[in-house]
């Protein structure tokens, strides 16, 4: 064999050195190509021109969302996990569907700050809970408070009564004098009671008012907390045209302080009892309502006060040490002066609801399933009994599952068609571990 030139042998040592350079640059050009990020120009105008180009067989793998912090500053203790259980933790299966809910919030965008979650038992037992001493929005929760509030207020079987008085005298069809509405502070009067009324007066022969409407507290109408507005729109409802049994009013609507000794009675309207009340105003989240009825109770300063005496210094004291309440579990937000309440402030609030309703928490809230509350767009485990509440990017619930589990969830997320399903799915898996227990 002839001889290899030297200028040759250096080539040939270029060649093979080249050759894995190559072959990365083509793999290189060829996951460039798969994952779509950089497509040659020629290619581009190849696919924008055909429709039936293939799409896309390798979409790129989405970036996980960054792993949870540890503020607890123990290694391998997840941050969410009751203070109190760091070294059981690991044992119990609780652990595993709260971390993935709260992943699953924190990849939609929901801040872990603003997470507030608790699991407990019947017997006081904390389960699980995530930023369990912390004041966040409740929403429409905050009729909870006020029906614990009211209850013990005025009882489950308390009535309002509203009353309706005159200082004229019929002639004909005609009643020469003002009509007086005394109002019980029923915040359930509605525009069909209205009805009712000026039917009674016609049946009365009363077609008309030659005088005033004058109103005393505490009369609300339709959900309306001012007693003028509510006796403004009294008057324009009884003398409504498109009624059957219109009622005209010649005189104007004032309030007064008192009942004048000469009034005479016309007719009363007793409400539904207090328990029945609450059970449409948690099973509506009729907010008109729930106002109505906190303006009777003394308003928020009045409800603080309430809470923190009921709650703070008469604790229930068969709960987890974990969750003694302060002082700083409850309070109203400084902008909107809106409540606001830790989650295991929830839980002592939820204790004593049970108490007071004889321990059928369905005797004032919605249960899952069954009729058409708030509960019915939600998917939340049969037998569920519970109340919900929303607020801009914020979703409330609270309650207890068909097992006895009790839960309370104040959630932030950007989305809350997509939070519904993540809170719902939650307490699907919460029964599910529960379930061998109770076979």
């Amino acid at each position: 064999m002839p001889p290899i030139p030297q200028w040759l042998r250096s080539c040939r040592r270029s060649f093979w050195a080249g050759i894995p350079l190559a072959f990365s640059l083509a793999l290189g050009a060829c996951w460039t190509n798969r994952t779509g990020s950089e497509v040659p120009p020629l290619t581009q105008a190849v696919q924008a021109g055909s429709p039936t180009s293939a799409q896309n067989p390798f979409p790129p793998i989405p970036t996980p969302p960054p792993p949870l912090p540890s503020p607890t500053g123990t290694p391998g203790v997840p941050p969410w996990w009751p203070r109190s259980q760091t070294q059981v933790w690991e044992y119990s299966p609780y652990a595993v569907v709260l971390s993935g809910f709260l992943q699953g919030l924190a990849a939609q965008g929901g801040s872990l700050s603003q997470q507030g979650i608790l699991l407990w038992t019947a017997e006081g037992e904390l389960l699980a809970e995530h930023l369990l001493d912390q004041p966040l929005p409740v929403g429409a929760l905050d009729q909870l408070a006020i029906s614990l509030m009211a209850i013990e207020t005025w009882g489950y079987e308390h009535r309002f009564e509203t009353r309706f008085y005159t200082t004229g005298h019929l002639l004909g069809h005609r009643l020469t004098g003002d009509l007086i509405v005394v109002g019980g502070g029923d915040p359930y009067f509605t525009e069909a009671n209205v009805e009712a009324l000026a039917r009674h007066l016609r049946n009365f022969n009363i077609r008309q008012i030659d005088g005033d409407v004058k109103v005393l507290p505490s009369f609300h109408l339709v959900g309306q907390t001012d007693p003028l507005a509510s006796g403004r729109r009294l008057a324009e409802l009884l003398a409504d045209p498109e009624h059957p049994h219109t009622v005209s009013i010649s005189g104007s609507v004032s309030t007064l302080a008192d009942l004048p000794a000469e009034a005479r009675f016309l007719a009363s309207y007793t409400s539904l009892r207090l328990g029945s009340l609450l059970q449409i105003l948690n099973g509506s989240n009729d907010r008109a309502m729930a106002e109505t009825l906190l303006a009777e109770l003394g308003g928020k300063p009045a409800l603080l006060e309430y809470l923190q005496h009921r709650l703070v210094a008469h604790p229930i004291s068969y709960m987890d040490a974990a969750m003694t309440l302060g002082e700083e579990d409850i309070r109203l937000g400084k902008a909107d002066q809106a409540l606001q309440l830790s989650p295991r402030a929830f839980a002592h609030l939820w204790e004593y609801l049970i108490d007071f309703t004889a321990g059928d928490p369905t005797r004032i809230l919605p249960m899952a399933g069954i009729g058409h509350s708030t509960l019915r767009v939600r998917t939340l485990p049969l037998g569920t009994s519970a109340q919900v509440g929303s607020a801009e990017d914020r979703l409330m619930v609270m309650g207890q599952l068909s097992d006895g589990t009790n839960f309370v969830l104040l959630n932030q997320g950007p989305d809350l068609g997509l939070l519904r399903q993540q809170q719902d799915q939650f307490l699907q898996d919460v029964l599910v571990i529960n379930e061998p227990s109770h076979r």
